[in-house]
């Protein structure tokens, strides 16, 4: 097996890092201000600590490739680990809940077909899981990988509740703390990829995993399709209702160097559907009429009235939309701009004959899109949204907010996935 954490690489930690959690309550704006003023002081120190990584990142993962390529073992995949039942399925293979036979300890294996992806893009996704996975709002890579005679299969850390995409309630979406908090994690996250010269290509809420159900920690994962600041791409690539618009209209001749505003205008489309419970467009595109109103509502943005589909979104945040869903990409504004609207409003106050039963928690309502649907479009609009705003938190730390937690991740109770599975045990027959 492959073991990572044994490369010496100074500023690479093999480990997930493992954060303490802040005693008792702490107000989310007073969270979000000591965090940005120690990240002020702290600038020069931590550009410092990551300038090997940020100037050589394609050397980096080059020898990261290239040591595991070396190590790359073929194993018995019945023989180590049980694999009680499938998490998630993709075009390239699928993720699997494990047990470790001799431990019984539970983890999450990335599956490849060995038909589907050569050995070279398995290594790469590894190799930048492993690199990122120091980030406590990205998913935990340990370090090992290996083949079977049909996969390549490497071991990532197990979300106990499934992904963000399975609590958002149609038309509704997901309590206003609840996107306040994954707002803030996901920020931290993209800015921790930009600052390593990464770029996603994929975020959705398909590919953000949940640790427990008011979302006070969520980690992003899915590195597939993630590449090298700068690299020229000629096909379309990641989710279409997420895509920028420059992805939209890229094509072979002319091509398209990435850089981390595609992944800021897909976290602008990602904040708006945990908000409204709807894609604000099919297709970023002018032949989509919603999109196409919401550009000439940006381009006349002090002067006209919001498109129908953001007529629901608060003035006070209307702002953090146009500046992260600039349509010149140049002009979209960082992640972490987000922690400007914090002490915003983020939903309209809803009528009480519309409010629903206070006993009712609306993250685990049985109404929530059920696997292979996709969010409504924004204009089929229902009002009956909750909304409650209380806490959340950014920073190397970010998956540490207000609350606490009970329990460990281990001693959570797995919530549904995306897919229905039997509960029987399923092998891999590597035959």
């Amino acid at each position: 097996m492959v073991n990572v954490e044994h490369i010496q690489e100074g500023s690479i930690r093999g480990r997930v890092t493992k954060a303490h959690k802040p005693k008792g309550s702490t107000r989310l704006l007073d969270y979000v201000h000591s965090i940005r003023s120690k990240q002020r002081v702290s600038q020069e120190e931590k550009e410092g600590t990551m300038a090997s990584i940020n100037h050589d990142v394609e050397g980096l993962l080059d020898r990261l490739i290239s040591f595991s390529s070396h190590s790359l073992h073929q194993i018995d995949l019945e023989k180590y680990f049980l694999i009680v039942k499938e998490l998630g399925k993709g075009g390239y293979g699928k993720v699997v809940l494990a047990k470790d036979r001799k431990t019984d300890h539970r983890m999450a294996l990335k599956v490849m077909d060995k038909n589907r992806t050569s050995q070279q893009s398995f290594l790469l996704e590894f190799s930048i899981s492993f690199l990122l996975s120091s980030h406590p709002n990205i998913i935990g890579c340990c370090g090992t990988a290996f083949t079977t005679t049909d996969h390549f299969v490497f071991v990532q850390e197990l979300a106990p509740v499934g992904d963000l995409f399975s609590l958002i309630l149609p038309n509704v979406g997901i309590p206003e703390d609840a996107v306040k908090r994954c707002t803030v994690q996901i920020s931290s996250a993209l800015e921790f990829i930009a600052e390593k010269g990464l770029v996603h290509m994929d975020m959705k809420p398909e590919n953000i995993l949940v640790f427990d159900r008011e979302c006070h920690c969520i980690k992003l994962t899915d590195f597939g399709f993630a590449r090298i600041k700068g690299t020229v791409i000629r096909t379309k690539v990641g989710s279409i209702s997420f895509m920028a618009p420059e992805m939209c209209t890229t094509t072979m001749s002319d091509g398209l160097a990435i850089d981390g505003s595609l992944d800021v205008w897909a976290f602008g489309v990602l904040i708006y559907c945990l908000l409204t419970g709807e894609s604000p467009w099919q297709v970023a595109m002018t032949d989509d009429k919603e999109y196409k109103c919401f550009v000439d509502w940006q381009n006349s943005f002090k002067t006209y009235s919001p498109p129908e589909a953001w007529s629901k979104v608060p003035t006070g945040i209307r702002r953090m939309f146009i500046d992260l869903l600039a349509i010149d990409s140049t002009k979209r504004s960082p992640s972490v701009e987000v922690l400007k609207y914090i002490s915003e409003s983020w939903k309209e106050e809803i009528p009480d004959s519309a409010t629903r039963n206070e006993d009712e928690n609306p993250i685990q309502s049985s109404s929530s899109v059920q696997p292979g649907e996709s969010l409504p479009k924004a204009s089929n609009l229902n009002t009956s949204q909750s909304s409650d705003s209380n806490t959340s938190t950014l920073s190397n730390m970010s998956c540490l907010l207000s609350t606490e937690i009970s329990g460990s991740q281990t001693e959570m109770t797995p919530g549904p996935q995306k897919d229905n599975m039997a509960e029987t045990p399923i092998m891999f027959d590597d035959k």
